[in-house]
């Protein structure tokens, strides 16, 4: 595959984002910014960082989904950078980390950036008031990268010790795995509570995030993952290496597709797939942006489709599977059962010549090969069987087409069964009355001796009475007895009654999930309890039982606000996420710590209890208000700690702060970075007598306003 269209920007790509505005974002190593416009690819503007280069290979730049901001971590300084790329101005300048920040991420509503760092560390920050809000899991070595999930609802991180840390953002809940076996480089969420990740070794892992656990691992890959997308349906995955290539994996069965989808001819650093042109961007080492269009094989396509060079047409597909959402690929597909239909027509008009020369092309596509040569293979006793359903004798005929499947599509096929049809109809009637049972001996005759007959042609003589019985269990609708007489006597299936039963089993299913979508859960169990008596629906049939449950029970607690059950539906059912109302719950929770978090920006502990009282007694979101606190509490010491290198006064208020916030948190990495300060200050401290706390034992303390005041 050539690439549409080549930007040199000479310096090593660090990033390439496509925004929500349709503009492609590339930053390079020496934290240059360029700003393209991808309906036409052309250069709209950009600017230029003085700082210290960033290393390309790892993912310490990013730019939100909306394109407002870009982060940078700043080598060899501990911090982050955050520039609003419109007004080309710094933002903020984040600190906390002990060691270079080497990842950042926006989460998905541009609110709140992660940063995570060589100290192992991961913090998020508040896009609104510039602060730390939320300090997560940390890791014994570098943090590689981190993630939102889709609905901002979770957080990753994966790092050199092999782990990856998971967190539930509402309840602070976390899993922790290792599951790789070399450095975790990379992670990527995707929809259905999925989430990609991939290592030092080449191997990529797929998991379900709600769960903490990988349900697959892909395999092929033969060097460390530098870098991987997905398309908009998520039904491939890109992955890049430094064997400088694009690997195709298909993310329903978890298959490796090509390892040579497109072969580069530079190191890449990273890439991005651009869903409204199925453009799929690389950027590399030495300074190249590619474009491919990953359709612009459908030209190739039409091309072989006009010169009905049909292996070739289907030879690129296999290698493209992007070319199946072209109207080429459609049109393709439409001459293919065309010409199978036509062939068909040929062979049972005895015109096989006709027919081989008309599929002859499609011998020579793998995909259609078996099919052709399957069809030409059973009509070469076509004839036969023709002549045998002509002359009615179906013993014959019935055993060449269970012989020959395909001959059970012919026009021939379904003459014979519609006879048959009309035939025991009127037989099933007849054997009902007293004297006529040689009637329907001879009225059966020409289908005596057909092996799936038989046991219809038995049942009517020997259980004259079990048609109307099935007839009246259908009346009545009691599908259990009809489906316990099918048991008892399996010949019922092929009948008229057994094809409407299934039909009203199908209907009653799609009723059913309409019901549960609109929330209509009386009408779901009402469905589901007529289900339950279909044995190919039982299952179903408790599932959708099951959700209305769940639901009904969800959305009451909703109602009531009954925030505890709400949140232990929603981790015991992670569908629930996706729950309109549960979103608006999440809205106003979130509104409501978005404005806790500007009261800890300030430091205003007690309007952070006074604002979140009603999430007080939730031990689910508990963590994540103390989290909050803590922040305050940790912005008025640093204020504290600023106007003492300012001053030189307040030492002792410090002290006190310092002491009282490990007797509520216990000495974490904040504090310790702290307590460094003072000693670089020499300012007097011991630990002596304090006792340590805890953060989850927080709020059964009456907690000061002020952090240096006393604690009861």
């Amino acid at each position: 595959m050539n690439p549409k269209k080549i930007f040199n920007i000479k310096n090593a790509v660090s990033l390439v984002k496509y925004t929500e505005e349709g503009q492609l974002v590339v930053v390079d190593e020496r934290n240059t910014v360029r700003i393209y416009n991808i309906s036409d690819l052309k250069l709209m503007g950009g600017f230029k960082i003085n700082l210290t280069p960033n290393k390309p290979l790892e993912n310490g730049v990013s730019v939100s989904n909306d394109g407002k901001y870009l982060a940078l971590g700043i080598r060899g300084k501990k911090r982050t950078t955050v520039w609003n790329l419109e007004t080309k101005k710094l933002i903020y300048t984040l600190g906390w980390h002990k060691g270079e920040v080497l990842s950042v991420a926006f989460d998905n509503a541009s609110k709140y950036l992660l940063t995570g760092g060589i100290d192992g560390r991961v913090y998020m920050w508040s896009l609104h008031t510039g602060k730390m809000v939320n300090s997560l899991p940390p890791h014994a070595d570098y943090i590689m990268d981190v993630g939102f999930s889709k609905n901002n609802l979770w957080v990753a991180s994966c790092s050199y010790d092999r782990l990856v840390s998971i967190t539930n953002l509402s309840t602070m809940n976390s899993f922790r795995n290792k599951a790789h076996k070399g450095a975790v480089l990379k992670l990527k969420f995707l929809r259905n509570h999925k989430l990609v990740t991939g290592d030092k070794t080449g191997e990529i892992a797929i998991w379900n995030y709600t769960k903490g656990k990988v349900d697959k691992r892909l395999t092929g890959l033969s060097d460390l993952v530098i870098d991987f997308a997905v398309d908009n349906q998520e039904e491939y995955l890109f992955a890049v290496t430094k064997e400088k290539r694009v690997y195709l994996f298909d993310l329903k069965n978890y298959e490796l597709i090509t390892n040579e989808y497109i072969k580069l001819s530079e190191l890449p650093s990273k890439i991005e797939y651009i869903p409204e042109f199925n453009y799929l961007v690389v950027g590399t080492l030495d300074g190249g942006v590619y474009i491919y269009d990953l359709l612009e094989d459908e030209n190739h396509l039409n091309e072989f489709l006009e010169k009905k060079e049909f292996d070739k047409a289907y030879e690129l597909v296999t290698k493209n599977p992007f070319l199946r959402y072209t109207d080429v690929y459609k049109k393709m597909e439409e001459i293919w059962e065309r010409t199978l239909d036509l062939a068909q027509k040929y062979l049972e008009k005895g015109e096989s010549d006709r027919a081989k020369s008309l599929l002859a092309p499609y011998l020579k596509v793998p995909l259609k090969r078996a099919v052709v040569q399957a069809l030409l293979k059973d009509f070469a006793e076509f004839e036969k069987f023709k002549t045998a359903v002509l002359a009615k004798k179906y013993p014959l005929a019935y055993s060449l087409a269970n012989k020959y499947p395909a001959f059970k599509n012919t026009i021939y096929y379904k003459k014979m069964e519609d006879e048959w049809r009309k035939i025991f109809r009127k037989a099933r009637e007849l054997i009902l009355i007293k004297g006529r049972d040689d009637q329907v001996r001879e009225l059966l005759k020409p289908f005596r001796g057909v092996g799936e007959k038989t046991p219809l042609i038995q049942s009517l003589f020997n259980e004259k009475q079990i048609y109307e019985f099935v007839k009246k269990k259908l009346a009545q609708k009691d599908f259990k007895e009809f489906f316990l007489l099918v048991g008892r006597y399996p010949f019922l299936t092929d009948t008229e009654e057994y094809e409407k039963v299934l039909k009203i089993g199908e209907n009653l299913f799609n009723a059913a999930e309409n019901a549960l979508k609109k929330g209509d859960f009386h009408t779901v169990k009402k469905y589901a309890e007529i289900l339950q008596d279909f044995p190919q629906y039982e299952e179903k049939a408790k599932e959708l039982n099951n959700k209305a449950e769940i639901l009904s029970n969800f959305l009451r607690a909703i109602a009531t606000h009954d925030y505890k059950t709400i949140l232990d539906y929603v981790q015991r059912y992670p569908f629930l996420e996706e729950n309109e109302e549960f979103i608006k719950y999440e809205e106003e929770w979130n509104r409501k710590v978005e404005l806790a978090e500007e009261y800890a920006a300030k430091g205003e502990v007690l309007k952070i209890v006074d604002l979140l009282k009603d999430y007080m007694h939730i031990k689910e979101k508990q963590l994540r208000i103390a989290n909050l606190v803590k922040s305050a509490y940790l912005n008025q010491i640093m204020n504290l700690l600023v106007r003492y290198i300012k001053e030189k006064k307040g030492a002792e208020y410090l002290k006190r702060a310092v002491k009282n916030y490990i007797s509520l948190f216990g000495i974490d990495a904040e504090i310790g970075d702290v307590i460094d300060h003072m000693r670089k200050l020499k300012i007097p401290f011991s630990l002596e007598g304090v006792q340590e706390g805890d953060i989850k034992e927080l709020f059964n303390y009456n907690l000061p306003d002020k952090i240096w005041e006393n604690i009861s």
